[in-house]
């Protein structure tokens, strides 16, 4: 019994001693290769990944990552590979490659990739957030800094005068230029408007605001401002008008006609005015043209242009009276630097001399006209010839200055007044004792100056050849003269100044 056991004993002894040498000869196999090992894809946050690998012995595996943000361990007792990766501050995505080794056999290696996206920037220069516009409008550019897909908006409000002339998309932080064109600004006020770039997967709505203020400035000038038209005839006149406002003509001389309006740019225009031919009896005549510009919805601004005409020749009579056989100088204003011709247009009743005295032939009515030699300049004058009596006129309307003495005769067998000119007097001074009176050619007068009591001097003046001559008298300071004018011969009319 005792054999028998000991003999057992060695057989059990035998046996694995057989079995522990078949173990130490058998090769290793590495079930690296067996490994399900997945690519891993992290967001721009910190983040980890685990995977399992079931029933797997990961005693004599090591990983290694070849970059130092993203780390690979083990846990042995579960079968599981963690990856953990850092946050990613960057602007650019990035990828590690992970190789993992068996170091019972270090020829079995295994690799996979961690990739992590980008953090996600939109980004504008402080600089370009906020732009101030002329009036006139101009283009902006913004640089946009991203690497996303952004997208511009420009709300619905703004969009009529906000415009973007490019546009952009990319991935990656680089640089992007957009152009926006801000038109010119016509709203008689200053405008506030934004343009808005965006995310359009930022579920926080996050925007950046670009703010435009567009000023408006008031142009409103006219050039020139004076306008002077050489002589009487029509003439078309030209008138720049520089403005960003409406304009228009609301009040004009009855002289100056409106002509056309001729737009040069968007702020010029040339206002064409028609100066209609000047028959008045005078030197010169002044009109206006205003232009009203709305400087602002409930304002407007006037500017006044002055128009100036001359008239270089002309008649100042208007009608005249002369007797059968009397005469008349006409007064003539020639300013054209050119002699004159003179015409009656019916010599049987009225004929004319070369200096513009009329003379009375028959009694009846005629026109005599000057005119220029080269034709451009004329006038006329009405003439009527009577056989006129003392019954027939009165004396009206008498007037004084200091220097001058008029008054108006009716003719009432013609019906219509004489108005006769001037005599200039020179009134006597306290230390005076004298009158002296120039004389206008071709009409006859008479000088009555009273010396008090019934001192009385009278004195008759035919009608001189030129206008040069004077004639001076005394009297006693301090009393009433008389001074009068006949346009005929044989009449005298006393004017008395008080």
């Amino acid at each position: 019994m005792r054999k028998f056991s000991a003999f057992g004993l060695f057989l059990v002894i035998a046996i694995l001693c057989m079995a522990l040498t078949s173990c130490k000869d058998d090769p290793y196999e590495s079930r690296i290769n067996e490994l399900v090992i997945k690519d891993v894809a992290f967001p721009a946050t910190a983040s980890s990944d685990t995977q399992t690998f079931r029933n797997e012995d990961l005693t004599n595996y090591v990983a290694k990552s070849s970059e130092s943000w993203c780390n690979v361990s083990f846990v042995v007792a579960s079968s599981q590979m963690v990856v953990t990766a850092e946050a990613n501050d960057t602007y650019d995505g990035r990828t590690a490659i992970v190789t993992i080794s068996d170091t019972q056999d270090p020829t079995k290696t295994r690799t996979f990739t961690v990739s992590q996206v980008q953090k996600d920037g939109l980004f504008v220069p402080e600089d370009q957030t906020s732009f101030n516009i002329p009036t006139e409008g101009e283009q902006i550019t913004v640089d946009v800094m991203t690497n996303i897909d952004f997208k511009v908006n420009i709300p619905s409000e703004y969009s009529e005068w906000i415009k973007q002339s490019t546009t952009a998309s990319t991935r990656g932080l680089e640089k992007h230029t957009l152009t926006f064109s801000i038109a010119k600004n016509g709203t008689y006020a200053t405008r506030k408007g934004y343009i808005e770039i965006y995310d359009p997967k930022n579920t926080k709505g996050e925007v950046i605001r670009i703010t435009i203020n567009q000023a408006f400035t008031v142009i409103f000038d006219v050039d020139p401002q004076k306008i002077t038209v050489d002589d009487e005839l029509s003439h078309e006149i030209s008138i720049k008008v520089t403005t960003n406002v409406p304009v228009d003509v609301n009040d004009y001389s009855d002289w100056i006609m409106k002509g056309i309006i001729e737009e040069v740019d968007d702020e010029t225009y040339i206002y064409k005015m028609i100066v209609s031919p000047f028959t008045e009896k005078k030197h010169s005549r002044t009109g206006r043209i205003v232009f009203s510009g709305a400087v602002s919805p409930i304002t407007t601004k006037d500017i006044t242009v002055t128009v100036i005409q001359n008239r270089l020749l002309y008649i100042e009579e208007t009608k005249i009276d002369v007797n059968v056989g009397g005469r008349y100088g006409l007064t003539l204003t020639n300013d054209t630097e050119q002699e004159v011709v003179w015409t009656s247009n019916n010599e049987k009743v009225a004929t004319v001399t070369k200096d513009g005295t009329v003379i009375g032939v028959t009694e009846g009515e005629a026109k005599i006209t000057v005119i220029s030699v080269d034709g451009k300049y004329s006038d006329n004058v009405d003439v009527h010839v009577g056989n006129v009596t003392e019954a027939n006129l009165e004396a009206t309307g008498w007037s004084t200055t200091k220097t001058s003495v008029k008054c108006t005769l009716y003719n009432k067998e013609t019906e219509r007044d004489i108005t006769l000119r001037s005599v200039d007097v020179t009134r006597v001074t306290k230390d005076g004792d004298q009158i002296t009176t120039q004389f206008l050619k071709n009409v006859n007068y008479n000088i009555n100056i009273s010396a008090g009591n019934d001192r009385q001097i009278d004195i008759d003046v035919d009608a001189p050849a030129d206008e040069s001559e004077t004639a001076t008298y005394s009297y006693v300071l301090g009393f009433n003269y008389y001074i009068t004018k006949s346009p005929y011969a044989d009449f005298t009319y006393v004017a008395t100044e008080k």
